[in-house]
């Protein structure tokens, strides 16, 4: 049987404030509105629409090359064309895949409130003389509102076929991959928390020197990492009240206290949102990613002394830095990322600020798009699995 890598990622957030349904067997008709997006060895690709067939049980989508269909048991598949990668996202269908088996004796700590038993793909068992390497990676993180993302749940799945004998998949496949749907229908949208943002008086290094973030305007050139001086293109913001603040305490902030990442940086404490990723450089990421720096969630850094959540905040002002690509920028003299684009990420702004970012990329309105990272990002339990290692031998975060 082919081996099966199975990545979760912390990419893309969502939130949903009612949870699964507590018939947690979802069947194929229970899918209707999920992309599908299919793409072959030559470039091609196909987006189709996932339909229910009945009222209660089957459901499915055709397209040109390709045909799909669940009922309760196996999802199946059959393409005449060689597929090297299939996307599956659920959130249209207010759905998820229930990626992790919980633990009998510690349910709380590995499954979401209301989500039990899931299990990632997994061939049928007449696959068991197949070679090759078949690639699943989940992204749409799911949380339950007032609660951490515990890494079960996700709204997308991506199979890559490329390693396959031939390339591909041609044929025939079946399989699984637990789904859960949600309680009430377009309860599961993209996450408040899920753009990375810097706060007002939050300063920047430009060619002007440090610049106050809420100072800054499209044309200004700020300091990169990698590629000097770059042009912005659009600054957006958004301001979260004290209301915003209460009912949904995701939004606050974390504080990097001054010096906390090591080396004297931040030079003042720096003030972000929770899924803003700071740049990492140390020997630690070299050994564990085979590069000098990767991109970690502030989330993820709160193990640390001098980084925390700020819940004393009274209302804050996120603001994000769009270029041309994906920047490391220096913020109070500190490496971190610029706005990451992505076709989800568009979803929380205004409809003012999403009329004028498709003007300037267009490209984001297709499905699935996602802008190359600067820097490597790594999976949620390997960015946790940094800090450990950080923490237990001492290291500063920024060391090189």
């Amino acid at each position: 049987m082919p081996s099966i890598d199975i990545v979760r990622t912390d990419g893309n957030p969502h939130e949903t404030v009612n949870g699964i349904r507590e018939d947690t067997n979802s069947r194929g008709a229970d899918l209707q509105g999920s992309t599908i997006t299919a793409t072959y060895a030559d470039g091609s690709t196909e987006t189709l629409t996932w339909r229910a067939f009945d009222p209660y049980t089957n459901g499915g989508a055709t397209g040109t090359d390709i045909e799909m269909s669940y009922g309760f048991e196996w999802h199946e598949l059959t393409t005449t064309k060689l597929l090297t990668s299939l996307q599956i996202d659920l959130q249209p269908a207010s759905s998820v895949f229930d990626t992790t088996l919980a633990n009998e004796n510690n349910l709380d700590e590995s499954s979401t409130p209301g989500s039990l038993n899931g299990y990632p793909f997994s061939l049928a068992p007449e696959y068991e003389e197949a070679a090759g390497e078949i690639s699943v990676t989940y992204s749409g993180i799911v949380n339950l509102e007032g609660n951490p993302a515990v890494g079960d749940l996700y709204t997308t799945m991506v199979v890559d076929f490329s390693k396959l004998p031939a390339g591909g998949l041609l044929g025939d496949l079946r399989w699984n991959s637990d789904i859960d749907t949600m309680r009430e229908a377009g309860d599961l949208v993209p996450s408040p928390t899920s753009v990375p943002c810097l706060v007002r008086g939050t300063l920047i290094t430009t060619d002007r020197g440090d610049v106050l973030v809420e100072d800054l305007k499209a044309g200004c050139k700020v300091l990169t990492q990698d590629n000097g001086f770059q042009e912005l293109v659009l600054t957006m913001s958004r301001i979260i009240d004290t209301v915003g603040l209460r009912k949904n305490e995701n939004l606050y902030p974390v504080r990097i206290t001054a010096g906390a990442l090591g080396s004297g940086f931040p030079k003042r404490d720096l003030v972000v949102s929770r899924q803003h990723r700071m740049a990492v450089n140390s020997n630690i990421v070299k050994r564990m990613f085979g590069s000098a720096t990767a991109l970690v969630a502030a989330i993820r850094l709160t193990e640390l002394p001098g980084i925390y959540i700020d819940n004393t905040v009274e209302s804050v002002e996120y603001f994000h830095l769009v270029f041309k690509q994906h920047e490391v920028v220096f913020a109070e003299g500190a490496p971190t990322e610029s706005f990451l684009i992505g076709f989800e990420a568009k979803n929380i702004l205004s409809k003012a600020q999403r009329d004028e970012f498709a003007a300037l990329f267009p490209e984001v309105d297709e499905i699935g798009y996602l802008e190359a990272p600067a820097h490597t990002i790594p999976s949620r339990m390997l960015q946790k699995e940094l800090v450990r290692r950080h923490m237990k031998n001492a290291k500063n975060l920024l060391s090189l």
